[in-house]
Formats: C-alpha cells, structure tokens, sequence
C-alpha cells in the first residue's frame, strides 16, 4: 500500500471514528430527553405510575448500553490514536486541542455494575 493510500485509509478511520463519537453523544441525549419525557407524559395523561414503568425500565438499560458503547469507542479511539503514532501517521483523531490528562471523578459504579 502506498504512503498516499495509507494516509487516506487512515483519514477514512479518523472521519468514520468522529462520526460514531458524535453520533452515540446524540443518541445518548435523545435518550435522556426520551426518558424524561415519560414521566411527564404519564402525569399529564393523568396514568397511575405502573403505566409505562416497564417501558421506562427497558428504555433506561438501552441507555445504559449506550453509554457503555460510548465508553468502548473512547477506549478504541486511544488505541487507534496510538497505533496510528507508532506507524507514523499523524492524522487527528478528534479535535486538534491537546488533550489534557484527565482523570475520571465521581462515584465509583463498579458495585453498580456488579449488583445490576
């Protein structure tokens, strides 16, 4: 493969890896809009709370697994970035900032997930 098609190849990856991040970030917020709707949508309907619960339950869990998706796709995202370094290719992988070290704050869910 020449240096020319490697580099589109991995300027198809960059543009194709964007896109899904985007694109989980927007289904992640329809997703909460969709399950805040509900519950307003059930009182202004006047429904006893059991109406929709199992909706709301199944709903909540495709959230979940969204933003599971999303934790996959960062961590691919790092390992795309890294062999693309060691290869030699400086295509962005994202936005063109610097990317600061950051650490995850907040509540441990590791027992959550055990428990659910």
């Amino acid at each position: 493969m020449s240096q020319a098609n490697s580099q589109a190849a991995a300027e198809l990856v960059a543009q194709l890896l964007w896109r899904l991040e985007i694109q989980l970030d927007e289904a992640f917020a329809t997703g909460g809009e969709l399950l805040a709707a509900l519950p307003r949508a059930r009182a202004a309907a006047n429904l006893p709370a059991i109406a929709g619960q199992q909706a709301f339950e199944v709903l909540g869990q495709a959230i979940l697994a969204i933003g599971a998706a999303r934790g996959h796709t960062v961590a691919g995202h790092r390992v795309i970035e890294k062999v693309g370094k060691q290869i030699g290719f400086e295509t962005s992988f994202g936005d063109e900032k610097p990317k600061p070290a950051f650490a995850p704050t907040g509540v441990d869910v590791a027992p959550l997930r055990i428990a659910a």
